[in-house]
């Protein structure tokens, strides 16, 4: 085995800075072009720990680290030359052999990505590609895995994951395609979630779906989870509450009428940038207002989550007094689920530091929901759910 330093000088390895990630998955990255290898890594970094090699002999010293990878990308051309060994090692080790591969080039035979595909989870991305499309299949493959490990939870919070990202998937092909939403099944499809919620299962809710690499339905979850919780317990129940649930799923539907370059961005966003994507508020009233059975409810809240009471929020600088109570309260969800989310541009706060930075906005969120908020969160986050922080 060769060791970190000798490898990097002969086949071209290194590992990035892992303790500033440590809760990541580690992504092992195979490609004997340093130009593609480079272009793969840049892509991965912000999301996953990365170890890069240039072949798949010298990868064998990295599969076999102490951290296990979680995902293998690899170059079609070193899958089928010089890869015996490294595939045998894979497929004869119990907690090697299901790791997914992302397999970069020219697949050109069908046969052979079909045997691939018996063998472990196998994606494909041909050259040329974009990095968000790098980012996001990768993604998808981790998330997969994720999306497999819900099936041995309770029943009903299995029905509430899956059938929310079901619909939150299905929302995203109708916006893209311009097609109106049906918002009756939106309620119908947070039903499982809001009974959840009911049940006292957020923090569940929040540890199983938090490392799922589609960060805007992690977020509209959250969102959908905390609006439902703060709600019921400001009095709202039954079909009021169920609407509130929607609402808060349905918030930031404009993101997915927005580029997936701009909302994927590994990057801090630019102001240009950040204003592009401000224009997500005006895309969520226009899907919204082609959607039938939309109620006021739903509208007000996708269309003023944005706004503060000193008028110095967007799109329209509404102030106090035209600001809608649940509005109000979403945008308060919303800052707190921005801020503790996994972002590749930047890390996730702790409950504790989101709080600090939501009492620093006086004069600009409700003082009385805010602090409705922190008693109902801080027992959310309490410290025998460490699985959430």
């Amino acid at each position: 085995m060769l060791s970190p330093q000798v490898a990097k000088a002969k086949v071209g390895y290194a590992v990035t800075d892992q303790s500033r990630r440590p809760g990541q998955v580690r992504a092992l990255v195979v490609c004997k072009y340093e130009k593609f290898r480079s272009e793969i890594v840049s892509a991965l970094d912000r999301s996953f720990e990365v170890d890069y090699y240039a072949s798949p002999a010298a990868a064998m010293a990295g599969l076999m680290a102490a951290k296990t990878p979680g995902l293998i990308v690899m170059d079609y051309d070193l899958v089928i030359r010089g890869s015996r060994d490294f595939m045998r090692m894979k497929l004869e080790s119990d907690h090697l052999r299901d790791i997914p591969f992302l397999i970069t080039g020219r697949v050109p035979t069908e046969t052979f990505n079909e045997t691939v595909r018996m063998l472990c989870p196998v994606s494909y991305l041909r050259r040329p590609f974009m990095k968000s499309a790098l980012h996001d299949e990768a993604g998808k493959l981790i998330d997969r895995l994720l999306e497999a490990s819900w099936r041995s939870l309770p029943a009903r919070q299995r029905e509430a994951l899956e059938t929310s990202l079901g619909h939150f998937r299905g929302t995203t092909h109708r916006v893209r395609r311009g097609n109106p939403l049906n918002i009756h099944n939106t309620k119908e499809c947070c039903f499982p979630l809001m009974e959840e919620v009911l049940e006292g299962q957020v923090a569940d809710l929040i540890s199983n779906v938090k490392d799922h690499h589609n960060y805007t339905y992690v977020h509209s979850l959250k969102v959908s989870s905390l609006m439902c919780l703060m709600a019921h317990a400001i009095g709202i129940s039954g079909h009021e509450l169920l609407t509130v649930a929607a609402a808060g799923m349905l918030m930031d539907v404009g993101k997915l009428a927005v580029s997936q370059e701009l909302l994927n961005s590994p990057d801090p966003l630019s102001r240009d940038a950040l204003k592009q994507l401000k224009k997500h508020v005006l895309h969520s009233h226009d899907i919204l207002e082609r959607s039938e059975n939309t109620s006021e409810g739903i509208r007000v809240i996708a269309e003023q989550h944005h706004e503060k009471l000193d008028g110095s929020g967007y799109p329209k600088g509404l102030t106090g007094r035209d600001l809608n109570e649940l509005a109000r309260l979403a945008t308060i969800v919303d800052i707190f689920c921005a801020l503790t989310d996994k972002r590749p541009y930047k890390p996730e706060f702790s409950c504790e530091s989101a709080i600090k930075v939501l009492e620093t906005l006086e004069g600009k969120i409700d003082p009385f929901l805010l602090a409705l908020f922190k008693e109902i969160i801080m027992d959310v986050y309490r410290p025998e759910n460490p699985s959430i922080h």
